[in-house]
């Protein structure tokens, strides 16, 4: 899926917000004055154990099939921290530029529900592992044109999930899987720097391709691998916590119905309270009092020591880091690439980047283009994959097949629908490692070069539907000649080239109605 966000300002329109069944209208006629929003996201990171203990980290898995004793509270299980996650941690706050801070400690946040059996969540709240970082967003990212835009990073802290609660729709019960629980987490804390929703939204997905790039989390929202929280204030007032915005179009929705409800209350003489909010897609809703510091009863982990990170793996972590988004799409979209922006944000999106540089090499190796390389990964192959699919594309269908079939395409060998068809096959048929041109041969995939064969083809299907000829030549329905060519296609299998199909049809037309010829709209 591509994501573009444009930048937005509000003209005259009217937005809704609600709060416990009340209903508010508001006309808005500027852009955000007075908007402050800040973010608090927590990204699942991707290993294969657990913070605290050796469990493994599987969704997929029969509910509570990976619960271990420390898991469950069981008393007398000590946590045992997975270094992993810490270096993956220590990697995030590398590329958003935070102080990193040798020595970090763990802390106990407290609260009862009963996704959470020890009754406390361990967290980083008084130490934790790196603080005072930024992430730049630039007009590309999807923020109004001008200057970049700086959102400091307050803190970065590693801490445990809570389990999962399943809600039965026709019942009263509630069931509680603790597969999730103790997997751990990074929180990303941003100060409030985001002026206008597409700033929020342009922040959240710019830090989810950049996470995923760094192999720190997969970034899902439909998994939970990401979730947002996003804070919201206006002309200076108190803030309000929407809670588990699960996509960036809920991001932008969410703190627009917010920024009015707020309006309203301030017009209607009320002032604003400090409250937690819920998002259904729809509506905003006030689900509680947002709790301070002082109810969670933060304490220091008596189970856990401090944790030291050596001069040396903090330096390591910087000399290993690998060329960021930002540096991949100025190589992207400048010379010799010169990609769009929209096709170098799905490459970049979809981690194609080092597939698209060896398929660009191939190419123009051979004297042809490059970038026919990001056309076809952009235009047509990611449409024709299953879900998941682009992780596939470096190793099955690899530089080199995919190479060769852009070759024999533009060569004449065979056509765009069969070089896709192609693609599907190794897609599945993943045993199957015979290069491009063997799978053709064998299942004479060839294209059809007897102007003959195609000729009878294309009188015939005209034939066959010769009520929507007589739409074509009159000039009623131009486009039909469209549904003639795919006709031909599929009669063929994909093996004649569209364009002469197109072409041979019109010659057929004009010979058989020469008034054909002298039609403008044809």
């Amino acid at each position: 899926m591509r994501i573009y966000i444009r930048p937005h300002v509000l003209r005259s329109r009217s937005f809704v917000a609600f709060k416990g069944g009340k209903r508010w209208t508001s006309t808005v006629t500027n852009a955000y004055d007075g908007l402050k929003c800040g973010v608090e996201i927590h990204l699942q990171l991707d290993t294969k154990t657990k913070l605290f203990s050796n469990s493994k980290t599987s969704f997929q898995a029969t509910p509570n099939d990976h619960v271990s004793y420390f898991d469950l509270a069981v008393p007398g299980s000590q946590p045992i921290l997975n270094k992993h996650a810490v270096l993956l941690a220590l990697k995030a706050a590398t590329a958003l530029n935070c102080k990193i801070h040798r020595r970090s400690m763990f802390d106990r946040k407290h609260y009862f529900y009963a996704d959470q059996p020890a009754g406390y969540q361990i967290t980083q709240y008084y130490h934790a592992i790196a603080t005072d970082g930024v992430l730049w967003l630039q007009p590309r990212d999807g923020i109004s044109l001008g200057d970049n835009l700086g959102v400091r990073i307050s803190q970065l802290q590693i801490e445990q999930d809570t389990g999962k609660t399943v809600h039965e729709i026709d019942s009263d019960k509630t069931y509680i899987d603790f597969n999730r629980t103790n997997h751990p987490l990074i929180e990303i804390v941003s100060a409030p720097d985001m002026k206008t929703p597409q700033e929020a939204a342009a922040f959240v997905h710019k830090l989810q391709t950049l996470m995923k790039h760094l192999g720190v989390s997969t970034c899902e929202f439909q998994s939970g691998a990401i979730r947002v929280d996003v804070n919201v204030s206006t002309n200076g007032g108190k803030r309000c916590e929407i809670k588990n915005l699960a996509s960036i179009n809920d991001i932008v929705h969410a703190i627009r119905a917010e920024y009015v409800r707020q309006l309203n209350e301030v017009s209607e003489g009320r002032a604003i309270e400090s409250v937690t909010l819920g998002w259904d897609g729809h509506n905003i809703s006030v689900q509680r009092e947002k709790e301070g510091s002082l109810e969670y009863r933060y304490i220091p982990d008596p189970e856990l020591p401090s944790l030291l990170l050596s001069e040396d793996l903090i330096r390591k972590t910087l000399e290993n880091q690998p060329k960021l988004p930002d540096e991949l799409m100025d190589e992207l979209t400048t010379a010799p690439h010169g990609l769009n922006l929209a096709n170098a944000q799905t490459i970049l999106s979809y981690g194609l980047v080092d597939y698209y540089f060896a398929s660009y090499k191939i190419l123009e190796n051979v004297g042809i283009s490059g970038r026919l390389a990001a056309n076809w990964i952009v235009n047509d192959i990611l449409g024709i994959l299953p879900a998941g699919g682009e992780q596939l594309l470096p190793s099955v269908v690899t530089p080199s097949r995919l190479t060769e079939l852009i070759i024999s395409q533009k060569q004449g060998k065979i056509t765009k629908m069969i070089a896709m068809n192609v693609i599907k096959f190794f897609i599945e048929n993943q045993a199957d490692l015979r290069p491009a041109s063997e799978v053709i041969e064998h299942y004479q995939l060839s294209a059809v070069e007897d102007d003959n064969i195609l000729e009878d083809i294309c009188s015939d299907i005209l034939e066959e539907h010769s009520d929507l000829v007589e739409q074509v030549v009159s000039g009623k329905k131009p486009s039909v000649i469209k549904f003639f060519v795919g006709m031909v296609m599929k009669n063929g299998k994909g093996r004649f080239n569209p364009q002469d199909s197109e072409a041979i049809i019109r010659r057929i037309l004009v010979a058989r109605h020469p008034e054909y010829a002298n039609n403008p709209k044809c």
